[in-house]
C-alpha cells in the first residue's frame, strides 16, 4: 500500500522538476549559441571593413551627424556617400569607447547564438522535435562559421531570422500584429543595408498571401497594410526616400568587385571552405518543400541564388533555408512516429535524461569557450592585427606625411582610415567599392599593377604615398624606378613616398 502511494508522488515530483529545467529545444541553443559565440570572439578583429566602420561611428558621436559626402578618401573626397549602415556604426564606437575593443567583441559574438536562439524558438512555437532541428542547425552553423566576426552584417543577419519568425507566427486571429513591420523596418534600414532583403521577404509573402496561400490570406488587406507601411518605415533615414535605391548596389558588387573582392565572388565548391553551403543546396534540393510554406520554399532558393552570386550573401542563405529544412524533416519524423509509436517515458527517467542533455550542452558551451578563446585576448588581437594589417608601415607613415594621400592595399584602406583619418590622412580606395565609380576602382587596379600610364594616373589623382605588399608589381621595382622613394620593406608592407623626406 505504502508503495503505491508513493509512487505518483514521486512521479508527480520528477514532472514538476522537469517543467522548471530548460526544454529540449533550449538545451540545444546553449550548446550551439556556445559554441558559435567562442568561435565569434576567437577570430579577434579581422575584418579589415571594422575600422572604417568604427570610425565612421567615432564621426557621428563626435559631430552628431551622419555624413552625406566621403570624408575618407583623396579620390571621392566630397562626392555623395550614404553610410547604410550608420546605426551599426554608432554601437561600434559606443561599445569600443564604453567596453573597449574585447568588450565590443564579446557582444558582437552574441548575435550568431541570438540567430539560433530565435530560429529555436520559432520552431519550438511549431511543435518540431529537438531531432528535426538538431540537423538543420548544425548544418547552418558548419556554412555559417567563416563569416562570423565583428561587422555590422551580423545585425542583419538577426534581424532576418526574427523577420522569418514573426513571419511563421503570423495568423488571421491577430492581424493588426502585421503592422508591427513598420517600427522593426524603420529601425533596420538605419542599421545596415541587408534590409532590401527583408522588404523582399515580406513582399514575397505578400504574393503568397494574396494567392491564398498563407495563414494571412483571410486578411490579407492587414498584410498589404504592413508591407507598405514597412517600406515607408524604410525611407526613415538621414539620406532620405533616395536611400531606399542605394543598398541595391550592396545586393552586386560591380565588374571591378566581382574580379577582386573574395566575397563578391561565387563559391568555388572545388574548396573544403565552401563544402557546408554546398551540402545546404542538396539538403534543400532534396528536402523538395515538404510540409514547408510555399513563401518560405521560396525564399530558400532565392537565399541559395544570393548565396551562389556572392559568398557575402551565404549568411542570408543559412537564414532562409534552416526553417525549409526544419519543416519538412520534422514532417517526416511526424509520419515516423506515426506508424510506429514510441512508448511514453516516465517522469523520472525523462528528468535522469534532461539533466544530462543539460550537462552536456553546458559542457559544449563552456568547453568551447575555454578552448578556443584566448586566455590573453589582448595579446591575441595584436599578433592578429600585426599578421594582417600594415602596423609598422602606418606607424612610419604618422613619422613622416601624416597628412598624405595614401594608396594602399584595398584590403589595409580601412585600417589606414583608422589610424590616418584624425591627423588629415586620406586613402585612394578602401572597403567601401559601392561607393566609388568603376573609374576609380579600375584605376587603382591600373596603378597597383603598374600598367602603362600608372605614373601619369598617380599624379592626376595626387597620390603622395604607397603602401603595398611587397608581391604587387608596383614594389617590385617600378616605383623606384620612377623615382618614389622607399622608406620601408619588411615581408608585409612596402611603404614609399613621392619625395624622400
Amino acid at each position: 500500500m505504502s508503495d503505491q502511494s508513493t509512487a505518483p508522488g514521486s512521479a508527480e515530483r520528477a514532472a514538476a522538476a522537469l517543467r522548471r529545467l530548460p526544454s529540449p529545444m533550449v538545451i540545444m541553443a546553449i550548446a550551439v549559441g556556445g559554441v558559435m559565440f567562442a568561435l565569434t570572439v576567437a577570430k579577434g578583429v579581422q575584418d579589415p571593413d571594422y575600422f572604417w566602420h568604427l570610425t565612421t561611428g567615432k564621426l557621428i558621436a563626435e559631430t552628431g551627424r551622419v555624413p552625406s559626402v566621403d570624408p575618407f578618401s583623396f579620390t571621392w573626397l566630397g562626392q555623395p556617400w550614404t553610410p547604410h549602415e550608420w546605426l551599426s556604426e554608432l554601437l561600434v564606437f559606443r561599445l569600443v569607447d564604453g567596453l573597449g575593443r574585447i568588450g565590443a567583441l564579446l557582444v558582437f559574438g552574441l548575435f550568431a547564438p541570438a540567430i539560433f536562439g530565435v530560429l529555436a524558438a520559432a520552431f519550438a512555437r511549431q511543435g518540431a522535435r529537438v531531432l528535426a532541428v538538431a540537423l538543420p542547425f548544425a548544418l547552418g552553423a558548419f556554412t555559417l562559421i567563416p563569416y562570423v566576426t565583428l561587422r555590422p552584417q551580423a545585425i542583419s543577419w538577426l534581424m532576418l531570422a526574427g523577420l522569418v519568425w514573426f513571419l511563421l507566427e503570423a495568423g488571421a486571429d491577430h492581424p493588426r500584429r502585421f503592422l508591427l513591420l513598420i517600427p522593426w523596418f524603420a529601425v533596420w534600414a538605419n542599421l545596415h543595408g541587408l534590409y532590401v532583403v527583408g522588404l523582399g521577404v515580406v513582399g514575397m509573402y505578400l504574393l503568397f498571401t494574396l494567392a491564398g496561400r498563407t495563414a494571412m490570406s483571410p486578411a490579407r488587406n492587414w498584410v498589404v497594410a504592413g508591407v507598405f507601411g514597412a517600406i515607408g518605415a524604410s525611407l526613415l533615414t538621414p539620406a532620405g526616400p533616395i536611400g531606399i535605391l542605394y543598398p541595391l548596389r550592396y545586393v552586386e558588387g560591380g565588374d571591378w568587385g566581382l574580379a577582386n573582392i573574395q566575397e563578391w565572388q561565387s563559391p568555388n565548391f572545388h574548396e573544403p571552405a565552401h563544402f557546408a553551403f554546398l551540402a545546404l543546396i542538396v539538403a534543400v534540393g532534396l528536402n523538395g518543400g515538404r510540409s514547408t510554406p510555399g513563401w518560405l520554399v521560396a525564399l530558400s532558393w532565392v537565399g541559395i541564388a544570393m548565396g551562389l552570386a556572392a559568398l557575402r550573401n551565404v549568411p542570408v542563405a543559412v537564414v532562409l533555408s534552416m526553417p525549409t529544412l526544419v519543416l519538412g524533416l520534422e514532417a517526416r519524423l511526424r509520419e515516423r512516429s506515426e506508424r510506429k509509436p514510441s512508448k511514453p517515458m516516465s517522469p523520472s527517467r525523462a528528468l535522469g535524461r534532461r539533466w544530462i542533455e543539460l550537462a552536456a550542452a553546458v559542457a559544449i558551451a563552456v568547453g568551447s569557450i575555454a578552448v578556443l578563446v584566448p586566455r590573453d585576448m589582448n595579446a591575441s588581437i595584436d599578433s592578429n592585427l600585426a599578421k594582417r594589417f600594415p602596423i609598422d608601415g602606418v606607424d612610419r607613415l604618422l613619422e613622416l606625411a601624416p597628412d598624405a594621400n595614401v594608396l594602399a592595399e584595398y584590403g589595409w584602406g580601412g585600417y589606414v582610415i583608422w589610424r590616418i583619418h584624425d591627423v588629415g590622412g586620406h586613402v585612394f580606395i578602401d572597403g567601401r567599392n559601392d561607393m566609388y565609380s568603376q573609374r576609380v576602382l579600375e584605376d587603382y587596379s591600373a596603378i597597383r599593377a603598374a600598367d602603362p600610364g600608372w605614373e601619369e594616373l598617380a599624379e592626376q589623382y595626387g597620390v603622395e604615398a604607397i603602401l603595398l605588399s611587397p608581391e604587387t608589381t608596383l614594389t617590385r621595382g617600378p616605383a623606384a624606378a620612377a623615382g618614389w622613394c622607399e622608406v620601408l620593406r619588411d615581408e608585409r608592407e612596402v611603404l614609399s613616398l613621392r619625395s624622400c623626406p
